[in-house]
């Protein structure tokens, strides 16, 4: 059986200001996974049936893969994409940015987690296997200096900046 139109999934941009630049929280996906094993991401998932809605679903998905309690109504659309239908099912993914101030305490769900890392944004473009449409939301994170700077430009919606990879990419 095939799927006609792609599967909405939600995802939580975490980001925070540094005196590098601003920061984002990424996790590395176990290696047995099935897709993009080895590849750091933002915590997120799919839209259940249970899932009022997506904010609904990025806050449930952080708690089961990081134990994170977050505030839906905190949560701000910074980029829409459709995956790969090379790299499995296609997804409807809807990245929020969510800023963290303060004391950042997680417990891991170690089924689906190997590893966590807080990076500035430019540094996980150059250094890190990132999916596609991690790239992207963290491409245009990149390209301001501050949180605030990235709260003002996604006030008026989500951005829709092109972002063509550099360098050699894996799907």
């Amino acid at each position: 059986m095939t799927r006609e139109s792609p599967i909405p999934a939600a995802a939580v941009a975490f980001v925070r200001d540094t005196t590098q630049g601003i920061e984002v929280y990424l996790n590395k996906r176990p290696a047995h996974f099935r897709y993009y094993p080895g590849a750091f991401v933002f915590p997120g998932g799919r839209l259940d049936e249970t899932d009022a809605d997506l904010q609904a679903a990025a806050c449930r998905e952080v708690k089961e893969e990081i134990g994170v309690e977050i505030d839906s109504n905190a949560l701000v659309l910074l980029r829409e994409v459709h995956t790969n239908a090379k790299a499995g099912p296609v997804y409807h993914m809807h990245t929020f940015a969510y800023v963290v101030e303060g004391e950042w305490q997680t417990e891991l769900n170690a089924e689906e987690i190997d590893e966590e890392i807080w990076i500035t944004a430019s540094r996980a473009l150059d250094k890190l296997y990132l999916p596609y449409q991690i790239s992207a939301a963290i491409y245009t994170i990149s390209r301001f200096a501050k949180v605030e700077e990235l709260l003002q430009a996604l006030a008026g919606g989500s951005i829709r900046d092109e972002y063509h990879l550099h360098k050699d990419f894996w799907l």
